[in-house]
C-alpha cells in the first residue's frame, strides 16, 4: 500500500514539473526578460503572451509597443491586439544578434523621447540582443551609462557573446555631457568638456555575428 502511494505522489509530482517546464519554456508563467528600464518610460522584454500584452498595457498604462521580429502571421497579431487596446504598435524588423540599422535604433529613440508616446515596452523573441541593443543605445546616449555598466545589464538579461556594446557605442551620436559631466566625447569627435576622447574600441569589439540568432537564448 506505502508503495503504490509513494508511486502515485511520484507520478503527481513528475507530472506537475513536467506541466510547470512546459508552462515556462511557452512563457505562460513567467513575462520573458520583463524588466523595467526608466519607470513611466521604458520597459523591456521577451516576446509576451496575448495574455501578458493585454496585462503589461493596463498594468504599465503602455502607449507604444516595439516589435523587432521579423514580419509574419504572429506580428500582424500583435499588432491587432495592441491597436485594438489603443495603444501604437511599431515593427522594426531586425537580425536576431541584434545589429540593426541606425535608422531603426533612431526611430526607437523618438518614440522614447517624446511624453506622449510613453510608456515604451520595447521586445523581441528573448529580450537579450535586439532588445539589449536599443537599451544600450538609450544607456549610453540618453543616460550616460558607460560601457562597463551597460555591458552588465546585458549579461544580466542573458547575453554572453561580447559584440554588442562596442557595436552600439560606434552609434551613440552624443554624450549627455551637461546632465552627466565627465563624460568623454566619442572617438574622432571633438569632446564638449575639454577632456580626451578615448582611443578607438578594438576591430574585435565591433566585429559582427555571423548568424540571426538570439544569443544567450532560445533561436528565433
Amino acid at each position: 500500500m506505502r508503495i503504490a502511494i509513494a508511486a502515485a505522489l511520484t507520478a503527481i509530482v513528475a507530472g506537475v514539473a513536467t506541466w510547470l517546464t512546459i508552462e515556462v519554456q511557452n512563457n505562460r508563467l513567467v513575462w520573458d526578460h520583463f524588466d523595467v528600464v526608466t519607470p513611466g518610460v521604458l520597459y523591456r522584454s521577451g516576446q509576451l503572451t496575448p495574455e501578458q500584452t493585454a496585462e503589461a498595457i493596463e498594468t504599465y498604462s503602455l502607449k507604444t509597443v516595439v516589435s523587432f521580429h521579423l514580419p509574419g502571421p504572429n506580428v500582424e497579431a500583435e499588432r491587432r491586439l495592441v491597436e485594438r487596446l489603443g495603444v501604437e504598435f511599431l515593427n522594426l524588423p531586425m537580425p536576431g544578434d541584434g545589429f540593426g540599422r541606425e535608422e531603426q535604433f533612431r526611430q526607437v529613440l523618438e518614440a522614447i523621447d517624446d511624453p506622449m508616446r510613453h510608456p515604451v515596452l520595447v521586445h523581441c523573441a528573448r529580450g537579450t540582443c535586439r532588445t539589449g541593443a536599443i537599451v544600450a543605445l538609450y544607456r549610453m546616449e540618453r543616460q550616460g551609462w558607460t560601457l562597463d555598466d551597460v555591458a552588465a545589464e546585458l549579461e544580466r538579461h542573458g547575453y554572453r557573446e561580447g559584440w554588442l556594446c562596442g557595436y552600439v557605442y560606434g552609434m551613440v551620436d552624443q554624450w549627455p555631457t551637461d546632465t552627466f559631466p565627465g563624460i568623454p566625447g566619442r572617438p574622432g569627435r571633438e569632446p564638449s568638456n575639454g577632456q580626451e576622447a578615448p582611443p578607438p574600441a578594438s576591430d574585435a569589439t565591433f566585429a559582427r555575428a555571423d548568424d540571426g540568432h538570439e544569443h544567450g537564448g532560445t533561436t528565433r
